[in-house]
């Protein structure tokens, strides 16, 4: 049973991290194997991992087709290890509906455990909406291709399918011909797009805007004008990314920061970074104080710690001068360090007060060092959160008791917000929620102010409860969203090889970027609200799924392309035809 729990735990958080989206529901998700990654012995559009597993698609033994997927312990296998392959199932298609999933597996030499097929559906908040790993009926021993099944009523309320196989034992395992029947009948995927006609060409052509240049090069901008068409009087614009260690996505998005703010009356930048270290950055770009490398740097992450972040700080530095127009902000919160020394600087000269928040910052450091040393979910217990309530109601009484100004109140409020928020940061449905939450303290405190938001196409999207889809539902019109996506080329990452530059993966046939190549023009904004209310027949592929790219911060993987639907994401899409790494600059803190 603990193995199991264990097996349970690692599902929830590997879909929460890592599987939303990485499965192709076109033609094809793969259900038998027979694709390849390029230069790889892994299946496509599956994700597959396992401490102590050997797993590769194997030619010599398969139900039917060319290919089934083998799982192996060719050595001593962790107790609490499993092999595991991952699909991500569509909401649209599945939620709501009776689902049976079917699936061919032989064994040899299973013991310490079983081969099985597994399907998991999650709920607002982590919530487990439906769970099946077969546990209780997995296959063992010897046994020749056998067909297993599960059976599963999906909730209307799922925001995430995910299913595979699940190997949590030793001996050699293999799968093939995985089939889903919805509501009894079998699931027939979608077709390839693999082509444009001409005549598709010449209409998708209709809802492009070729921009000149990504390059912040304080030339021409007739071609950005077009921006405040597709804005119009929306007071929150964000713009995506589809890797963070994208120059020329950066240069692009600084490039639009710069003409909004100076044409269009955006006065706020907020970045996907932690809100007190952000704000830090006005030190630099409003008041000229301190070095503005060492304040990027300090917000933590190696992803903004870039020339072109800095040539954007620098841009707002000269922008704020001789008064500030443009304010440097930020919304993440998974750290408490800069909230808690903002609220040591405020009561400087009331040691009684320096005392308890002192009290906080060891306790929250304790629970920091437990997480660090563990690698898995931990909070604190019964007793700290005691502890830690007593110390925030007395910190928040001690604010709004101080004769400090309303302005600064708020803020130190908005401080212990953040270490809340930390404190219930154990998966990203918390994070993006959070993220709008503090998002909306942000506009709310600047009622007059026009926002532009900086993160990754994930956070910004509209759908599956990312942090653009609780500022859509809050802000509607007033919200507008550019994606970001590239052809080909490389960008700056972490993975096998370090922090360094990853090529990217090659796109194939059906994905977006592949047809959208088909257009040749290197550099345009695809008008993808537009397609969605004229809704013409030789567009409405951009209205199915379809897969596109997904970085992120890591690099090397092979399953960089999501299938989803780009225009319920996204408002507009940036293409920008060759990417190359971002230039990280020295941290020197």
């Amino acid at each position: 049973m603990k193995v199991i729990n264990r097996i349970l735990v690692f599902l929830m958080l590997f879909c929460l991290y890592n599987c939303t989206g990485v499965t192709d529901v076109q033609d094809s998700m793969n259900l038998d194997f027979e694709f390849k990654n390029p230069g790889s012995h892994l299946p496509k559009h599956w994700y597959t991992g396992g401490e102590s597993f050997k797993i590769s698609v194997d030619s010599l033994e398969k139900h039917s087709g060319k290919f089934s997927l083998k799982m192996e312990t060719p050595g001593t296998r962790n107790n609490n290890s499993f092999g595991v392959f991952t699909g991500t199932l569509p909401i649209e298609t599945f939620a709501g509906k009776n689902v049976e999933y079917r699936g061919w597996i032989k064994t040899k030499n299973v013991k310490n455990g079983y081969a099985g097929l597994w399907l998991r559906v999650d709920g607002e908040n982590t919530e487990t909406l439906g769970f099946d790993n077969m546990n209780d009926r997995g296959l063992t021993g010897d046994n020749d291709w056998t067909q297993v099944s599960i059976k599963i009523d999906i909730s209307r309320e799922a925001i995430n399918i995910n299913y595979g196989g699940l190997f949590p034992g030793e001996g050699v395992v293999w799968f093939d011909n995985l089939e889903l029947y919805v509501n009894g009948e079998k699931f027939i995927e979608p077709k390839l797009k693999t082509t444009l006609s001409r005549k598709e060409k010449k209409v998708i052509k209709e809802y492009i805007y070729p921009l000149r240049t990504y390059e912040p090069d304080s030339g021409n901008t007739k071609d950005l004008e077009i921006l405040e068409k597709l804005i119009g009087n929306s007071k929150v614009v964000a713009l995506g990314e589809v890797s963070h260690g994208s120059s020329e996505i950066f240069k692009m998005k600084n490039r639009i920061i710069q003409y909004l703010a100076a044409n269009s009356g955006f006065d706020i930048f907020s970045i996907e970074a932690n809100m007190p270290e952000s704000y830090k950055l006005n030190d630099y770009t409003v008041h000229g104080k301190g070095d503005p490398k060492k304040l990027i740097a300090g917000m933590y992450f190696w992803t903004w710690r870039t020339v072109e972040v800095l040539n954007m700080v620098e841009w707002m530095r000269r922008f704020n001068h001789p008064e500030k127009r443009i304010e440097f902000t930020g919304f993440d919160m998974q750290f408490y360090e800069g909230a808690v020394k903002e609220l040591m600087d405020a009561f400087e000269e009331d040691e009684i007060v320096r005392n308890k928040i002192a009290d906080l910052g060891k306790i929250l450091n304790e629970i920091k060092s437990r997480t660090q040393q563990n690698r898995e979910l931990v909070s604190a217990d019964d007793n700290e959160m005691k502890e830690i309530d007593s110390l925030i109601s007395f910190i928040q009484n001690s604010i709004e008791t101080s004769s400090f100004q309303t302005s600064d109140k708020q803020w130190l409020q908005q401080n212990m917000v953040i270490i809340r928020q930390y404190l219930g940061s154990i998966n990203y449905a918390w994070r993006d929620k959070c993220m709008a939450d503090n998002v909306m303290w942000i506009k709310e405190n600047n009622p007059d102010s026009k926002l532009v938001i900086w993160a990754h196409n994930g956070h910004i999207q509209k759908t599956s409860k990312m942090m653009g889809y609780h500022l859509a539902r809050q802000l509607d019109d007033d919200y507008i969203t550019f994606g970001f996506t590239f052809y080909d080329g490389s960008f700056t990452a972490v993975g096998n090889k370090g922090l360094t530059f990853y090529e990217a993966s090659r796109v194939y046939p059906g994905t977006l970027e592949y047809l959208l190549d088909k257009l040749n023009e290197p550099v345009f904004i695809l008008d993808l609200k537009k397609i969605r209310s004229d809704n013409k027949k030789d567009t409405e592929w951009l209205l199915e799924r379809l897969a596109y790219r997904s970085v992120g911060a890591l690099g090397g993987s092979q399953y960089e392309f999501q299938n989803r639907i780009v225009s319920d994401d996204f408002d507009y899409l940036i293409f920008i035809r060759t990417s190359t790494p971002s230039l990280l600059f020295p941290d020197t803190r």
